[in-house]
């Protein structure tokens, strides 16, 4: 950033005004969108049609009356499908302030209106809404009747002529974009809302220049711009005063292919953006996240919210000890680069980053070229532990001769994650500089972002390791039974191994039947401990959080479940294929990859289901979310692999599961 560039990036924070603390209320949004996702049956469907005809008939009405003599004490409540279709036609400015010109004569704003997802003070709302609309219920929800029993005034039904369907349609997607730990981070927030302004001083600079351009946000700024536009009336007067003109939100351009409107207005946005503040446009947890999952079902579960989490541990879960890790997603871009010999052409230089101690999620390094010299504002993105340093190899390339090294330095992870760093910088590095140019002082102009750190996903791989063989040396000799099968270890990444299973025969007290039992063993005890049992044709697990459900129908589900699991207050199901959260966002060619099995977890969190771990048969390697699901997981992967009926089949919960 040179002084022309941050007299425009100081300018753009002190002349864009904005009437709003948009980082409490757009942290207030997403709670109330992760509400919303949560109640799907407001996307689409009879209830959304049932809750646009609320939202005309009775919260508008309401929301006037309001407006012009306070009818009750303190913030008005609104309920819930009204709230979800209000956002949508608000995030059309021209289009609402135009309907409510004309059924309203002024523009019904937000003030003193509460969310019901930030107050449970709503008694009085509820009261007058009862009183005004005694047939019709405050809340709408998934059992409700389609059918609504008041009647839009005809008159509001004309005036507002907004499609509200298709408005709702185009946000479904939007909370799967922002609904992330790093949207939540104060930090980031406060940096989105000085990039928003940014955003509209671009606007602002062009309409002055008389140029019309389709400038395009990153999601950290289009959750700014979404929760500036819920408050109209100071949305209008702010735009007002910066543009003279109330600024649109086209949200109907969803085509990102290459060369497409999408494509071209973002790729110019990113080159105006940086040319004009010397700042990186691209950000660590503001980019798009790829398409939206398939859902498993469009039906919720119901589940107790004041029943817990649902997932406590058993007596099984306690013989296994995990150590957690953590993962953020790092953006690295070399910008430019200063001081470098003239007997070096510039063309020929480029930079090689790695860790410099072992990670989980890189294992080689990666090279990146300098934009200043490509002109192209590129960079890489990638998943990596928030320890250690990332350290930056200047390299030049001799053509046939082999690259020669040049300098290097390190940048400490403290600088992007400690009390004092806002999960980005960009700056100058000076490079330790080797041999003959030693006496160049060169230096790289680092830009790197980051998001906030998360637990890292459980990577376990299955080795079948052979009864008598040296590995199990370990074991007692007593448990080396030629009537046992192989001993099947699972081990992480580095080849450490967490736990190893066997599944071994025993007869039952009549001497006659046997009886089969999966045991485990973990290096710290050396001590078997039983982890599920089969019998009356079925698996068990044994003192575990979760139980297999004994139910056939459980494992032909009309959602394509092929086996149910049932905790306290929360049920996973096992779905063939890649889903939700492991569905491959590369291309549509893997959404239905028969190797690998996905357990989604259903809560009253996750009415929908969230995948919480999955299992490639191919591969035998399974991954794992979720500490405490782990050990069950292991179990029933295992069962699914390897334990067998009498007739060679693979048997689990009493169902044909035939290995793919």
């Amino acid at each position: 950033m040179d002084e022309k560039q941050a007299a425009r990036w100081a300018a753009a924070q002190r002349e864009v005004e904005v009437g709003v603390d948009l980082v409490t209320a757009a942290r207030r949004q997403l709670q109330f969108l992760a509400a919303v996702d949560c109640r799907r049956w407001f996307y689409e469907g009879p209830l959304l049609d049932r809750a646009i005809r609320r939202y005309k008939a009775c919260w508008l009405p309401l929301l006037a009356k309001h407006t012009e003599a306070a009818v009750v004490v303190g913030p008005l409540v609104v309920p819930l499908d009204c709230e979800w279709i209000w956002h949508c036609h608000r995030l059309n400015p021209v289009q609402y302030i135009r309907d409510c010109k004309k059924v309203y004569g002024r523009i019904l704003d937000n003030n003193k209106i509460e969310s019901s997802t930030q107050t449970e003070l709503k008694a009085q709302s509820v009261k007058v809404w009862t009183e005004l609309y005694p047939e019709e219920p405050f809340e709408l929800e998934y059992t409700s009747s389609s059918h609504t029993a008041t009647d839009v005034n005809s008159e509001v039904a004309e005036g507002i002529s907004y499609d509200l369907v298709s408005a709702v349609k185009r946000q479904t997607s939007f909370y799967y974009q922002v609904g992330t730990p790093t949207m939540y981070d104060q930090r980031f927030l406060e940096q989105a809302s000085a990039r928003y302004k940014g955003f509209l001083y671009l606007i602002k600079m062009n309409q002055e220049k008389g140029m019309q351009l389709f400038r395009v946000p990153t999601y950290d700024v289009d959750l700014m711009w979404h929760t500036h536009q819920l408050h109209p009336v100071t949305y209008r007067n702010d735009m007002l005063k910066l543009l003279g003109r109330v600024l649109e939100h086209d949200d109907t351009d969803a085509d990102r292919s290459e060369g497409k409107k999408l494509d071209v207005g973002f790729t110019g946005t990113t080159e105006q953006f940086e040319s004009t503040f010397g700042v990186r446009y691209w950000k660590a947890g503001a980019m798009y996240r790829g398409n939206l999952p398939s859902p498993v079902t469009s039906t919720p579960h119901v589940f107790r919210r004041e029943a817990g989490n649902g997932h406590g541990s058993g007596k099984a879960e306690n013989h296994l000890s995990v150590l957690g890790s953590t993962t953020v997603e790092l953006y690295l871009q070399i910008v430019d680069i200063k001081n470098l010999p003239s007997s070096i052409p510039k063309e020929t230089v480029y930079v090689l980053f790695a860790k410099s101690q072992p990670d989980n999620f890189i294992s080689n390094s990666g090279r990146l070229d300098i934009s200043a010299i490509t002109g192209k504002s590129i960079g890489a993105g990638f998943q990596c532990e928030p320890t250690g340093d990332i350290v930056l190899t200047l390299m030049v390339d001799h053509g046939s001769k082999k690259s020669e090294q040049i300098g290097k330095v390190s940048m400490p992870f403290e600088e992007l994650m400690g009390r004092d760093y806002k999960l980005s910088f960009e700056k100058w590095f000076e490079l330790k500089v080797h041999g003959r140019y030693v006496t160049s002082p060169i230096s790289l102009r680092v830009a790197a972002s980051c998001t906030v750190p998360t637990m890292a996903q459980h990577v376990l791989r299955m080795i079948r390791m052979e009864p008598f063989s040296l590995k199990t040396c370990l074991l007692p000799h007593s448990f080396k039974d030629p009537k046992m099968s192989s001993w099947i270890s699972f081990v992480d990444d580095y080849g450490t191994e967490l736990i190893r299973l066997q599944i071994r025969e025993h007869k039952a007290k009549n001497g006659m039947d046997f009886i089969q039992e999966l045991v485990g063993i973990v290096k710290s005890s050396k001590k078997q401990f039983r982890l599920a049992e089969f019998k009356e044709n079925k698996w068990a697990l044994t003192d575990s959080s979760i139980s297999i459900v004994d139910d056939s129908k459980a494992s032909n589900g009309a959602d394509g479940c092929i086996l149910q699991l049932q905790g306290d207050n929360t049920m996973i199901k096992l779905y063939r294929g890649r889903r939700l959260e492991y569905q491959r966002k590369c291309c549509n060619h893997h959404s239905e990859d028969e190797s690998a099995i996905t357990a989604v977890r259903f809560s009253a969190d996750f009415p929908y289901g969230k995948a919480i771990s999955l299992l490639d048969t191919e591969s035998e390697l399974i991954m794992v979310d979720e500490n405490w699901f782990i050990l069950p997981w292991i179990v029933i992967s295992f069962l699914f692999m390897y334990a067998k009926g009498k007739d060679g089949a693979r048997l689990l919960a009493g169902t044909m599961v035939r290995r793919m």
